[in-house]
């Protein structure tokens, strides 16, 4: 290689310096940008562990010793357990009735109540705390690392060893420009080594560097130019889950504790429940770790109130610890109370998940069927209408009751409760379940605990006035467990499909009779439930306003939806205040997302009604988590569509589907055909072959039912009722071309 001129080398040096210069200015700017997002994250934990600390009555201080006068110091204004930490101990023994000793127990309590907020401190960022202009900047600067992180990792790989190199070959093969005659001078080892090093220099370049740094400095350049705060917050609210594990990872942190299910136990108990060895030789389906420590601490406890957040498995857990006690202890006899509304459900899920016999006794057979309960065993299912009515002085031993929803149990002085009292006092193991948080219910949780453990209720009256405080949280966790999405995160499905299947009343069976009578039949059968004048009468309604009733105490919105207009009008007049908004076909485009962006806003509790045609396509409906549809659709992607309007990546909860099914009607051939034959409706070019097939499919259905229910063609009448789920020509042509336009707005918007 022959010598290069002194312009031409200090080009090259200048090019390649500048280049490396830019690009480790835009990873320090990137880096500054990372320190001062984490130096926010410690202060929101300072605010968060501050705030929580400030809230801590002046009677924790006697959770790690008894002995301190409280009186005395509530007297001098020292009502938080943070008003006295950090005075000095002798001024604290100088108040009158505290002494040295209490001065010192009171310091060291204070400290020990500080310590502990903070172990128990659980980093985490919601919607609502983006009011916060701090919280704003921190999700901002964290999305800014988000957009940039690829870019920060490709100019750390492409300065590897380049920045080092360039300083080291250029300052080795500056003498390469030196006069001829000092060049002649030089050893031949020199003017080797000034060869190779401006050689490298020149690889460097060869390879591509200068133009790679200019690309990726415009692509920094380009996200500082576009990136705005709005947008982060945008995003985040899109999909909280994305940047919640960007901040974990980025910062080495545990935003989310899994252990916090059992963070309140003793390590005692944890212990023994770890300990306990599971028989689960009569169960069907596998639990998930968070639900085998809720089967193993009921069995542990014996008689505990299991409160996990609605959709977690409360049922299956319970149907574990039952099957565990007939499987390891050789137990017979199982009870399970319930609203009425979900009796056929249990009875679904234990035949599901388990090899457990069921007996149901309900009704005017009542006596008899508890009769051969008390003679073969199983499990019981029965409801809290009908436990009054029975002959509980005659009952067998219970091994374990179940009571669903026990928050219904709230008046001592009702029939149903001294029922339950006394089969719960008589149980060897029991369980009292409910979705509905207590912890703002402390009277109705006391209440509860007392029928479960005497003495930890009563320890709990003392404690009513810190009923929010870690030590609350310890003392009734013997007895409480309630776990939520976050605790069990790394288990969680995003979605969780039940299907709720009912019995009907009798006013729906004598309906439902008439429906089949009806030419229309395949249209009025799947309506039956809903069009009974009384809604007590309505067992699909009513098991509907009860998932709301537990959705709205959960923080949930809800959206509901039907393929039929009579539907949607009885379940909005349901609802009452609770439904937000009515979504049908005949509803304009932009009249349906203005519905949308006004939903977000709305309380928890709100409730969309939705013609699924309707708004099962296009838009995006996010803030609601759970979704309840009416009737079985005929085709298994018009629900899929429907349930992606909520489901969608970057919902920031899971997302509960129910599906609401009669029991012994169409709906349990429809379900079955979906289940066994989906695939059939993918395979069909064109709606009107689909249309062909739902007719022919309902049509054997219908004509089953009629068998089954000895109804001929001579009892059949003529029908002029129209399915109101169609639109009529001018709204399916109008609607046919608003939701094609609206699936090209949202794909060109999502681009997947």
């Amino acid at each position: 290689m022959g010598r290069p001129s002194k312009q031409e080398y200090q080009s090259l040096v200048d090019e390649l310096t500048k280049t490396s210069q830019q690009m480790r200015l835009t990873e320090r700017e990137i880096s500054k940008r990372s320190e001062t997002c984490r130096n926010t994250y410690h202060a929101l934990r300072k605010k968060d562990i501050d705030k929580s600390f400030s809230e801590v009555p002046i009677e924790s201080l006697n959770i790690e010793a008894e002995g301190i006068n409280l009186s005395v110091l509530k007297e001098k204004g020292y009502l938080k357990v943070s008003d006295v930490l950090g005075i000095p101990r002798n001024e604290l023994a100088e108040i009158p009735g505290i002494g040295e000793k209490m001065a010192d127990d009171i310091s060291k309590n204070a400290v020990t109540c500080k310590e502990r907020v903070e172990k128990n401190y659980v980093f985490r960022i919601q919607s609502e705390d983006l009011s916060d202009s701090t919280v704003r900047e921190f999700i901002a600067d964290v999305y800014f690392l988000m957009k940039t992180k690829q870019l920060k990792e490709s100019i750390e790989s492409i300065e590897k060893g380049n920045e080092i190199t360039i300083l080291e070959e250029s300052s080795k093969a500056e003498a390469i420009t030196a006069p001829w005659i000092k060049w002649a001078f030089f050893s031949e080892k020199t003017k080797k080594d000034c060869k190779e090093a401006y050689a490298e220099l020149c690889k460097i370049k060869e390879n591509g560097y200068i133009e790679k740094s200019a690309d990726l400095q415009k692509e920094y350049e380009n996200a500082i130019n576009t990136f705005t705060p709005e947008e982060a917050v945008s995003k985040f609210n899109e999909n909280a889950s994305d940047f919640i594990v960007f901040i974990e990872n980025e910062f080495k942190l545990k935003a989310i504790k899994t252990s916090d299910q059992i963070s309140s136990l003793s390590e005692d108990i944890i212990q023994e429940i770890d300990e306990i060895q599971l028989n689960l030789s009569l169960m069907v389906s596998t639990l998930r770790p968070y639900q085998e420590f809720g089967a193993k601490y009921i069995i542990n406890q014996q008689r505990v109130l299991l409160g996990d957040e609605m959709g977690l498995g409360k049922t299956i857990q319970a149907i574990a610890a039952m099957a565990h006690l007939k499987a390891a202890e050789n137990y017979s006899h199982f009870v399970v109370v319930c609203p009425v509304s979900v009796m056929v459900n249990w009875g679904r899920e234990i035949a599901k998940h388990s090899k457990l016999q069921t007996i149901t006794v309900h009704g005017d057979n009542r006596d008899s069927l508890f009769e051969e309960f008390r003679q073969k065993g199983g499990v019981m299912i029965t409801t809290y209408e009908t436990i009054v009515r029975l002959d509980l002085d005659n009952c067998p031993k219970i091994n374990m009751l179940t009571v669903d929803e026990a928050h219904y149990v709230k008046n001592p002085d009702a029939q149903r409760t001294k029922a339950l009292r006394k089969l719960a006092y008589a149980s060897d193991f029991c369980l009292f379940m409910t979705g509905t948080p207590l912890e703002n219910k402390v009277d109705e949780m006391i209440f509860l605990v007392s029928m479960l453990d005497h003495e930890t209720s009563t320890g709990l009256k003392s404690m009513v006035s810190i009923s929010k405080a870690p030590e609350y949280r310890m003392k009734v966790a013997k007895v409480y467990l309630r776990r939520v999405r976050d605790d069990v995160l790394k288990e969680l499905p995003e979605k969780l499909e039940s299907e709720e299947w009912v019995d009907m009343t009798a006013k729906e069976l004598a309906l439902y009779a008439k429906a089949l009578m009806s030419k229309n039949a395949s249209f009025k059968t799947r309506k039956v439930s809903y069009d009974v004048e009384d809604i007590a009468d309505s067992s699909k309604l009513t098991r509907l306003l009860e998932i709301c009733a537990e959705a709205k105490a959960d923080g949930r919105k809800i959206i509901v939806f039907s393929f039929f207009r009579s539907i949607i009008e009885k379940v909005s007049q349901a609802l009452g205040e609770d439904c937000f908004g009515i979504i049908t076909g005949s509803v304009p485009s932009e009249e349906r997302q203005k519905i949308i962006d006004e939903f977000a806003k709305a309380p928890d509790g709100s409730v969309i009604v939705s013609q699924i045609i309707a708004g099962g396509v296009g838009l995006n409906i996010q803030c609601a988590s759970v979704v309840i549809i009416c009737e079985p659709q005929w085709k298994p992607s018009t629900e899929n569509q429907a349930i992606s309007r909520c489901y969608r990546m970057g919902q920031p909860r899971s997302v509960l589907v129910y599906r609401l099914l009669s029991a012994h009607t169409v709906d349990e051939d429809i379900m079955e055909i979906l289940r066994e034959k989906s695939n059939v409706f993918d395979n069909f070019a064109d709606e009107s072959q689909i249309d062909e097939v739902n007719k022919k499919l309902m049509e054997e259905i219908v004509e089953k039912e009629r068998a089954r229910l000895g109804i001929t063609e001579a009892d059949l009448v003529d029908d002029d009722d129209k399915d109101d789920g169609e639109y009529d020509d001018q709204e399916e042509d109008v609607a046919k071309e608003e939701i094609s336009s609206i699936i090209d707005i949202s794909e060109n918007k999502e681009g997947d």
